[in-house]
């Protein structure tokens, strides 16, 4: 069963598995900061299973290039990013049966200054059990957040990856229009 820890544990764990990496989602990408969990992968896209999490069965989907702003990013990769993002939702409620989900997308002027953040565009996923929770509740660590062993993390990616190609299917073109 996933383990809630304190916000410090998790920060301290961060930084003795890799430092504090100039961006925190290229080392993700690149396996410099532990392992990864991945979902979905291609040259320009990782959807993986963050291993600090606020609600478990939280993905996120991370756009290979170093993006920093929304000016930067290339109008197609965001596409591709918000479809990913549409596709893990529903594998998500698939999977986890949540009452609904979160979808967000975030990069932080903070940065790699604060550790569990990044300039980096990327996009979460956040599964939500309580009718009750509000974004408060799900992007701040201050009540701790949830890490598991490594069978767990496979168990939850299989689930993930096994439902993943029933969602993959439908393209942004394949969807009625109003």
């Amino acid at each position: 069963m996933p383990q809630l820890i304190s916000r410090a544990d998790a920060l301290a764990r961060i930084v003795a598995e890799g430092g504090r990496p100039p961006c925190l989602m290229c080392a993700i990408r690149d396996g410099g900061v532990g392992p990864v969990h991945t979902v979905y992968d291609n040259d320009r896209m990782l959807v993986m299973l963050p291993r600090y999490v606020r609600r478990w069965g939280h993905m996120m989907v991370l756009p290979k290039a170093h993006v920093v702003s929304y000016s930067q990013i290339d109008p197609a990769l965001w596409l591709e990013a918000s479809q990913l993002a549409l596709v893990a939702a529903r594998v998500v409620e698939e999977v986890r049966q949540p009452v609904r989900c979160y979808v967000a997308s975030t990069g932080s002027n903070a940065g790699e200054e604060l550790i569990q953040t990044s300039r980096h565009l990327h996009m979460h996923i956040i599964p939500l059990y309580d009718p009750d929770d509000r974004p408060r509740d799900i992007f701040s660590w201050s009540q701790g957040v949830y890490v598991a062993e490594p069978h767990e993390w496979e168990a939850l990616r299989d689930a993930y990856r096994a439902a993943w190609p029933a969602h993959a299917t439908a393209s942004v073109s394949s969807f009625p229009r109003p």
